[in-house]
């Protein structure tokens, strides 16, 4: 086989699921009892496109070549300007592509046994394989405007997705709160991008790469923060977090795909991909790390007091994608795409097993009507079981080591935000959020499979293409890190040239990085334990101590109901735009706009009447319109 055909086969890794979503698109309309075709396609289709993946990336691991291009045509050119539609793996987009494809392919399974009573699979699987194409484009893409066009693409399949049972109106709304929050963070992107060409000339990475030495300071910090708030809303972060919690409304396979491996992680990525740009931009890094280490913080909170089980994962979601930021924060690129692979695999986990439970439970949501599942429901608890080990950063689960390279890498690197180094203070609130995590999820693995179940209806195991899945995904949910993850930092850290490759191996003999680990883990440990006391074997004292306490009732409360910040967002933005909006369709658009155009027509209507009744047919009438017309002409020459 030729190299260029060699290189064609990366062109394959985004088509095989476009052809997907096409040929299944085609079908939709079809005959209903072969609507279980339809998943099974899907998951050939993604499956295909990860055999692809892994054929490609060998290459690159063995160091056959440090990147494969492939383009497909000129898409356009103006001037010296041509932009190609073309496709580039590298390290780093070799590791998202197999994290998109595997993990993806998986959620593909996961969903026929999920979706297989719903009537629209074949719409769903279609979304689904479309979704994969964006965001294979998004990380394969070899230009910004490729890239943006992926950009778009998830964006658009996270509101088809969303949305997908519609007719609740609940569903419909959570896709369209997505849809224009990602909007706003969009218009950000779109502008850093213009500035990027207005300044370069060029879309291409490498190129940007090459000469991001010829732009202003100036002009790299504002290209770099208005990147970021394109990365603010994909990746849910502050302010722009409130769509993602809403987003569970929709099926729990869309929650694992878009919510936990793939479309949120799309600001990391970008942020990564542009790293030459951000390291010429302390400042901007020093941006991110501070609303990273807020929102995981922030997030945090709220998880601790939600009941609905996909709302404490999604709630979890932010907080880790928070972590992720502190890293890039820190210039740490390599510890978080570590922290994007390990937190896809636990994530996902995470998700498709509650997604079990909630199949398993007759479509019970509350953590307050399970209990006792890991009777019923073993092979679910175990997965369940071993994901929550990982993200709760007990020795040596995958999220162990991920967390603790970004905490270490926030510790040792200076931070400066307004001449202040705060570093520390952003490490202290990490490690508090690393306490918070091991709590909620601790309580949710207690509230869901330990004691006695609570529900009204006898709950069951979920079929094999629900279980295989998560069960598969448990594995490197609590080896990855111990087995791959050093690896996995010194190759992504070769491709970005980083100055700081943090690993559990290379550090072990530094004494300080030692006692942060032993802080570390017993951070987790006491959270861990503290919340299966509470709710394993005093589920009463809660309730007690919120009866006894008011303040704790009030900050109870806030945390319910996620510190009231749409309602903030509601009374603030929405209801004053919405205040606006009829204004001006009723003064513009209604009165002016409308009531000029009725009136023309209204002028024509009424004058042509007038003439209608002048052209009556009686001779009285024609005399006596003359010798007004005379009169008038006589008066106006007497006049004037």
């Amino acid at each position: 086989m030729g190299l260029l055909e060699q290189n064609a086969v990366l062109a394959l890794i985004p088509l095989m699921p476009l052809v997907g979503a096409c040929l299944l698109g085609a079908s939709l309309g079809g005959k209903p009892e072969r609507h279980w075709q339809s998943g099974w396609a899907a998951t050939i289709f993604s499956a295909t496109s990860f055999i692809a993946a892994i054929s490609l990336f060998l290459k690159i691991h063995g160091g056959d070549v440090s990147s494969i291009q492939y383009g497909l045509w000129q898409w356009f050119s103006s001037g010296s300007l041509s932009v190609d539609l073309a496709f580039r793996m590298d390290r780093l987009a070799g590791v998202m592509t197999l994290v998109v494809t595997g993990v993806g392919s998986l959620i593909h399974l996961y969903a026929i046994g999920y979706m297989d009573h719903d009537e629209h699979r074949p719409r769903f699987f279609c979304y689904l394989n479309l979704f994969l194409f964006s965001m294979l484009l998004l990380v394969l893409g070899d230009n910004l405007l490729v890239m943006f066009v992926g950009w778009e693409g998830v964006g658009l399949c996270s509101y088809l997705l969303i949305g997908f049972w519609f007719k609740d109106m609940e569903n419909a709304k959570a896709g369209q709160k997505a849809f224009v929050v990602n909007r706003i963070g969009d218009a950000g992107f779109l502008l850093g991008i213009f500035t990027i060409f207005w300044s370069l000339g060029t879309f291409n990475f490498l190129e940007i790469e090459n000469q991001i030495g010829l732009m202003p300071d100036y002009l790299i910090l504002a290209a770099a923060l208005l990147m970021f708030v394109g990365a603010i809303g994909k990746s849910a972060q502050i302010p722009l977090y409130v769509w993602l919690p809403d987003a569970m409304a929709g099926p729990t396979p869309v929650s694992a795909l878009i919510h936990a491996a793939t479309m949120v992680t799309a600001g990391v990525y970008m942020i990564t991909r542009l790293s030459v740009l951000y390291l010429a931009a302390p400042e901007a890094l020093a941006v991110i790390a501070v609303v990273g280490t807020a929102t995981a913080l922030l997030a945090a909170t709220v998880a601790l007091a939600q009941n609905d089980i996909k709302k404490v994962l999604a709630y979890s979601t932010v907080s880790q994608l928070g972590y992720m930021f502190m890293a890039l924060g820190a210039g740490a690129f390599s510890n978080g795409i570590y922290h994007v692979v390990t937190h896809a695999f636990f994530k996902a986990c995470l998700f498709m097993a509650a997604g079990s439970v909630i199949v398993g439970c007759h479509h019970q949501q509350d953590m307050r009507q399970f209990g006792g599942l890991r009777k019923s429901m073993p092979l679910t608890f175990i997965a369940y079981l071993a994901a929550t080990f990982a993200i709760t950063g007990l020795p040596y689960g995958s999220g162990f080591f991920s967390k603790d390279a970004i905490l270490w890498a926030v510790y040792s690197k200076p931070i400066v935000l307004f001449g202040t180094e705060i570093q520390e203070v952003l490490w202290a609130i990490g490690l508090f959020t690393a306490f918070l995590t091991a709590f909620y999820m601790t309580r949710s693995l207690v509230m869901t499979f330990f004691g006695s179940y609570r529900g009204s209806e006898h709950p069951h195991e979920s079929p094999w293409t629900m279980t295989t899945p998560i069960l598969i995904l448990a594995v490197p949910s609590l080896f990855f890190g111990w087995f791959y993850g050093e690896a996995l930092l010194q190759f992504i850290g070769q491709w970005g040239r980083e100055d700081l490759l943090v690993g559990h191996e290379v550090l072990a003999a530094n004494p300080t990085y030692h006692l942060l680990e032993m802080i570390s883990i017993g951070v987790a440990l006491s959270g861990v334990v503290l919340s299966a006391l509470v709710y394993g074997f005093m589920p009463s004292i809660v309730g007690s101590m919120l009866k006894a306490v008011a303040l704790l009732r009030g900050l109870h409360a806030a945390l319910l109901n996620k510190w009231w910040v749409d309602e903030f967002y509601d009374a603030v933005i929405i209801k004053p735009l919405r205040v606006f909006s009829n204004t001006i369709f009723t003064v513009i658009d209604r009165a002016l706009i409308d009531g000029t155009v009725n009136g023309t027509g209204m002028f024509v209507v009424a004058n042509a009447e007038v003439t209608r009744r002048m052209h009556n047919g009686k001779i009285g009438s024609y005399v006596m319109l003359m010798f007004a017309g005379m009169l008038a002409a006589i008066v106006f020459w007497i006049v004037l």
